[in-house]
């Protein structure tokens, strides 16, 4: 758990996640604001762009009252 205010949490991304941003971002109304609507991602495509070892970007989704709800990242400057 990287934060935790009440009901609101924010957790790093992890590989059971990858069915769930799959599910989000082939959901039209997300894609209208992240990649477009004629780009969705399926699970390979999640893979690649979410869980990439070597990219030292902080993943993590966004939980309110135990559900997901949202997906944000971080970038830490060393």
């Amino acid at each position: 758990m990287l934060f935790q205010n009440e009901k609101l949490k924010v957790r790093k991304l992890e590989k059971k996640d990858s069915y769930l941003l799959a599910k989000w971002l082939s959901n039209p109304s997300v894609l209208e604001f992240y990649e477009g609507r004629d780009n969705p991602f399926d699970l390979e495509k999640v893979e690649k762009a979410f869980y990439d070892h070597k990219d030292e970007t902080v993943k993590c989704i966004v939980e309110y009252d135990n559900r997901e709800i949202g997906y944000i990242q971080l970038s830490i400057r060393r």
